[in-house]
């Protein structure tokens, strides 16, 4: 007869030899495992923080903040810094491009550029843009549109590989579908600028048309800035949130990436808005970089945008396990015909 497992309380000896095993961290978190303890489902939480998978605003810092180091988080947003730098320029090639027949929306383009980046870089950035503006024609629009657009797309490229990263999986699709969606992300936030810029022109005059046709008076015309602001922050959001749906390689659903885009747009605002500050103390990059002092601060700001975007994925990735919805990786079907 089989003796009773004292540990375990049961009859099976493997039992014992399970509790005995340590798992690997990393492992324990995936399956959901930290020895015999298992953390709550997202139902059992209170409802309030069903937003965030069950977990509190600390408990998600703590986890995001573990695996955004394990996931060596700075030396990716370093690699972005890099691939952004080198698509960067080119996107603007192709929005000045695409936005060369209407001037009045370049200036808007250039404005609001001007405002989000560091002011050391802004007199480059300007510079460059009506270089690029004058030079504009309609050979540069047939010939250069498509050779930018694939320069563009290859910063994407590199922020999807570090996506799958942050939520833990691995890129099986074939090169030319990660180009193509690469391509088609890169198109979609160009939709959203040009219609931003539209909104921009145009929200002066909308606004008087509104506030005479309801009777809103003069406040709405005043307070329609802001709204328009607001709209700004919410496009942003929703193609920072479509950045994270498509990009990586993972079934997913639309509603897990809000806090994601949400902490991005955040972060790289007020991150944005703090980096301004520290320049304006710290001494000036032009006296140990020389001529290139305002594309390293350039550079700098774009590995700021580029931690903001891998750990808003990070959040994802956790406030997913914590909900007990895993991020699954797409299959490769290809792959699979093979197979069979």
């Amino acid at each position: 007869m089989m003796a009773r497992n004292v540990r375990s309380g049961t009859d099976n000896p493997g039992d014992d030899l399970y509790s005995c095993i340590v798992m690997p961290g990393r492992v324990e978190r995936i399956l959901g495992h930290a020895g015999h303890h298992r953390e709550p489902d997202a139902a059992a939480r209170p409802a309030g923080r069903k937003f965030l998978g069950g977990l509190t605003f600390k408990e998600l810092a703590k986890r995001t903040w573990r695996e955004g180091n394990e996931d060596n988080a700075f030396d990716h947003a370093a690699a972005l810094a890099y691939y952004f730098m080198l698509a960067f320029f080119p996107l603007l090639i192709f929005l000045i491009s695409l936005l060369g027949l209407m001037p009045s929306a370049q200036d808007r383009l250039l404005d609001y550029l001007t405002k989000a980046t560091p002011p050391e870089a802004k007199d480059l950035l300007r510079d460059w843009t009506r270089s690029v503006a004058n030079k504009t024609t309609g050979g540069l629009l047939s010939l250069s549109l498509l050779g930018s657009l694939w320069a563009a797309s290859s910063g994407m490229a590199a922020l999807m590989r570090t996506l799958n990263v942050a939520y833990e999986v691995e890129e099986s699709r074939p090169w030319w579908k990660t180009r193509l969606v690469a391509i088609g992300l890169v198109l979609a936030l160009t939709v959203f600028v040009i219609g931003g810029a539209l909104l921009i022109i145009f929200g002066d005059a909308l606004s008087a048309a509104l506030a005479g046709k309801f009777g809103l008076g003069g406040v709405f015309t005043a307070v329609w800035p802001y709204v328009d602001y607001l709209i700004g922050l919410a496009l942003l959001v929703v193609g920072i949130g479509m950045i994270y749906y498509f990009a990586p390689n993972a079934e997913q659903n639309w509603r897990r990436h809000a806090p994601g885009a949400v902490f991005a747009v955040c972060a790289m605002a007020i991150a944005s808005f703090l980096f301004s500050i520290y320049l304006g103390y710290a001494p000036n990059f032009s006296a140990t970089y020389g001529s290139l002092g305002a594309a390293i601060i350039l550079m700098l700001w774009l590995y700021i945008l580029g931690l903001a975007f891998f750990l808003g994925g990070e959040i994802n990735s956790e406030i997913g396990k914590a909900a007990g919805r895993a991020v699954r990786q797409r299959e490769n079907r290809s792959r699979l015909r093979r197979i069979d």
